[in-house]
């Protein structure tokens, strides 16, 4: 969550007892605030829990609802001035008998709870056979009544992932889905059936940020330009260039060398970036690495795509 600078993680099949994460919360206080949920029937199976990023969120402020114990759990967390984003986190049933009593349930209870922005979470339920690997349909009861719920909540279907079978989705509401963008599917950061799938969600009525003033890339700091930069410097002060227009003329000069330079390191710096990503996604599917070693490997692989120049 540091590294890739995740605000909200949403987690299921968690196995997370509210005691746990307690110790959980005492153990990560000054970074992270876990949220768990589940069934105290069935407490070695299910479960859901939403992990909040301290650094990027508040976290004083939040109300949790437990609608399904183990299943379905909804936050309300401040967001950007008075408003609050509101958080729906889902493990469907994998029995597909059980599915459609799952979304009615939740579309029966919800009605009475604050209206979610955000749906998301493994859904073990897929509303297009090409969907599934291999292809089949599922529960026809089950996917209309997620379709029921969906348009009850007047959510759209942005993203959808997973290994075999596209299962895990993310929702959001419609007034919303033209501030969601970097919609992403990727490996996390250890070994399990599903891929990690994010967005990056922006507030409407937040002022709108540009691109800024053109900076240099860190990566010319360590290159060999001072040729080519002392050349703009051999300006002679006279009548018609004062020391204003002679600055001026340099940083327009240097600015264009800098740029030409950066234009043909980006191919190389780009490929080395590629390379250590697939050397990444290849170590967490490695099935002949325990977690560990996982862990250790994963980590040095991205401390040297941070360092790639």
């Amino acid at each position: 969550m540091r590294d890739d600078r995740i605000a909200i993680l949403a987690l299921q099949e968690t196995h997370v007892s509210p005691a746990q994460a307690d110790e959980l919360n005492n153990l990560f206080s000054d970074t992270l605030h876990i949220i768990a949920c589940i069934d105290p029937s069935h407490t070695s199976a299910k479960g859901v829990a939403i992990v909040l990023n301290k650094c990027l969120v508040k976290t004083l402020d939040v109300n949790t609802h437990e609608i399904i114990p183990g299943r379905a759990i909804l936050i309300s967390m401040p967001w950007y001035q008075q408003e609050r984003l509101n958080v729906l986190n889902v493990y469907g049933p994998n029995d597909p008998s059980q599915n459609q009593n799952f979304w009615d349930e939740i579309h029966d209870k919800i009605m009475y709870l604050p209206q979610p922005d955000v749906l998301l979470g493994d859904f073990n339920i897929i509303k297009d056979s090409i969907d599934r690997l291999p292809a089949h349909t599922d529960n026809a009861n089950g996917v209309n009544a997620l379709r029921s719920l969906r348009t009850h909540l007047n959510l759209q279907d942005g993203w959808q992932g997973g290994r075999a079978s596209r299962i895990d989705h993310i929702y959001v509401l419609e007034d919303m889905f033209p501030f969601c963008k970097e919609w992403e599917i990727s490996p996390p950061a250890i070994h399990t059936d599903h891929q990690l799938v994010s967005v990056n969600i922006s507030k409407c009525t937040m002022p709108f940020i540009g691109k800024g003033r053109w900076t240099l890339n860190p990566t010319l700091l360590k290159d060999t330009l001072t040729h080519e930069l002392e050349e703009c410097s051999h300006n002679v002060h006279s009548t018609s260039k004062n020391p204003q227009t002679i600055f001026k003329s340099f940083k327009e000069n240097a600015i264009r060398i800098l740029r030409n330079r950066a234009r043909t390191l980006t191919p190389t710096i780009s490929k080395k970036i590629s390379d250590l990503q697939n050397e990444l996604q290849a170590t967490l599917n490695n099935k002949e690495l325990n977690e560990s070693d996982k862990i250790q490997m994963s980590g040095n692989i991205r401390e040297d795509t941070e360092t790639v120049h």
